[in-house]
């Protein structure tokens, strides 16, 4: 027979587990089990740090990302960074130990109930009750983290019950279950026809695709549901990659506050708009500025919660993303549909021109207080390969990236849903999922002081992530805020920092490190970086005054 820890192991690898993400604290006989089980044991510098990892891993391999809280803060710590996978749909399964029973009650060092703490970010969170139920346990929250809705989860194991006898000899997975999407929920076809029927009547119809798209990798039925109606397509920043801004002349882009202008105009000037997989939340509607509540809006959303909760809805189905436009495409065809482009289309495809060539000039134009971040994120996407991955924090970054960093369609950018400092471990994640794939982090010099001890892990761990740095010196979104805000206060205290040489902390670590001061440094630094294959920061000193792209301070910009 086997131990809890040994039957919670051998289970993980069953699921395929390749990762457990931690920052070590005891629970000796965990670590054992999962050496002994082959399963890699990734210690980290901070638990928040451990969970990003584990976060940014689930997103692009869509498998669950374990991650473990030792007992009391090691816990604490954990659940207070769940929020990022929470609002991500990410599949991080938080996998604690707490106080042993024959402690509790009795003031033990570091006693704390780590349960509450879980409940408002993870939809399943459970205590193992009884050593024999280990191994359905640990399967049962594998199976809430990747169910038809993706979400993180909590399975919370006394200390004293890992070494004992679970009544298991072998751990084994449930069949065709433990990735992202095993479990697809088919919309009712009946309702397709009608949807189509909508679709074809709109003047000026525009698809809104959201995450619900990525995580479904629904991103072909989209493109071909798009290209067989000549329907533009605006995304979500979350639903970035649902379809292909490097190739589609039908990609408006991301809208709502973090976005490009053209498309929270396209929104403005459509008639009906299709949303698929999007909440319609505060981030993508500009805090329910942009005018859905004008539109008719059709839904369609694997969470039946989500349909018509912040606009008034006039038709809906209740579905996975991918099997519900496969279905909407047949129909399309089966009517024989299709059509060439429509004076619409072309109106919307002659004003993304437009919008590109803004955007150049815009990257090609020199601050006088340090390099231009768009020129920064122009030189990212000429280094970097079609199927790399970019990694972006939140805040201006996000905004950056959003709106200026072009994908192919699929999960090519990551970044953070709110947690700011996500995107060195998220990026250091998502290159473990991905080895066959480079991957950059794109950072804030505010974002990286969070968690820049992982370029230890990054050393360590042979991990060959790339960072850039976007250092004004300064917490900028907040300085652009101030600066539009009431009476323009600016409040120094609270935005700007030292000039911390980045590149120089990189190499303390071991990592390669160079600092960017003007724009002849910065193609030839990234190539370097990009070509090392090895861990490597770049450092680019940026514009402070140089306002991201976003619909809270975007004044006249075209972009």
């Amino acid at each position: 027979m086997a131990t809890v820890a040994e039957i919670v192991a051998k289970t993980l690898r069953a699921y395929g587990t390749e990762n457990y993400f931690c920052l070590t604290g005891g629970d000796h006989e965990l670590w054992v089990a999962l050496a002994d089980a082959g399963i890699r044991i990734v210690n980290c510098r901070n638990e928040a740090s451990a969970v990003y990892m584990a976060d940014g891993y689930a997103r692009v391999s869509g498998r669950p990302g374990f991650v473990y809280g030792q007992r009391g803060p090691g816990v604490a710590n954990v659940a207070a960074a769940m929020a990022d996978p929470y609002w991500a749909f990410s599949p991080v399964i938080s996998l604690t130990t707490s106080i042993m029973n024959r402690s509790r009650d009795r003031y033990e060092y570091q006693d704390v109930d780590g349960m509450p703490m879980h409940a408002p970010t993870c939809k399943w969170n459970k205590s193992l009750a009884a050593p024999t139920r280990a191994g359905a346990m640990t399967r049962a929250v594998i199976r809430a983290a990747t169910g038809p809705v993706s979400c993180p989860a909590h399975l919370e194991i006394p200390a004293d019950m890992l070494g004992l006898d679970s009544g298991e000899a072998e751990g084994y997975q449930e069949e065709a279950l433990g990735m992202v999407n095993s479990r697809r929920l088919a919309a009712d076809v009946a309702r397709v026809p009608e949807l189509v029927t909508r679709l074809l009547q709109a003047e000026r119809p525009l698809i809104l695709a959201g995450s619900g798209v990525v995580l479904a990798e629904a991103w072909p039925e989209l493109n071909e549901l798009a290209e067989a109606l000549s329907i533009p397509v605006a995304t979500t920043l979350g639903g970035k990659g649902a379809i292909s801004e490097l190739d589609s002349e039908l990609a408006v882009g991301v809208i709502g506050r973090y976005s490009r202008r053209v498309a929270n105009d396209t929104v403005t000037e459509a008639d009906m708009v299709f949303a698929v997989g999007t909440r319609f939340g505060g981030l993508a509607t500009n805090a329910w500025q942009l005018p859905f509540s004008q539109k008719r809006l059709l839904q369609l959303d694997a969470d039946p919660q989500v349909i018509g909760q912040n606009f008034r809805v006039e038709y809906s189905l209740v579905g996975d993303a991918k099997l519900t436009l496969a279905a909407v495409v047949s129909e399309v065809k089966a009517r024989g549909a299709a059509r060439g482009r429509t004076p619409w289309a072309k109106s919307v495809i002659a004003k993304l021109v437009t919008w590109k060539a803004a955007a150049k000039e815009m990257a090609e134009s020199k601050p006088a207080d340090g390099m231009h971040p768009a020129e920064v994120v122009a030189a990212l996407r000429s280094v970097m390969k079609r199927d790399d991955l970019l990694a972006a924090d939140t805040g201006a970054i996000a905004a950056w990236a959003g709106t200026l960093f072009p994908t192919p369609a699929g999960r090519f950018l990551l970044r953070s849903t709110g947690s700011l400092g996500w995107v060195v471990p998220g990026a250091l994640g998502a290159a473990l999922a991905a080895p066959q794939r480079k991957t950059v982090a794109l950072s804030g010099d505010g974002g990286l002081l969070y968690h820049i001890g992982e370029l230890e892990t990054a050393i360590r761990c042979k991990i060959p992530l790339m960072i850039v740095v976007v250092n004004n010196r300064a917490f900028a979104s907040e300085f652009h805020l101030q600066k539009r805000g009431k009476n323009s206060r600016i409040i120094p205290e609270v935005i700007d920092f030292s000039d911390a040489d980045f590149a120089a902390i990189a190499r303390g670590f071991g990592a390669h490190g160079v600092r960017v001061t003007k724009s002849e440094e910065l193609l030839p630094a990234l190539r370097e970086a990009y070509a090392l294959g090895k861990p490597a920061l770049v450092d680019v000193l940026c514009s402070k005054e140089t306002a991201a792209p976003s619909a809270s301070y975007r004044g006249d910009s075209l972009v």
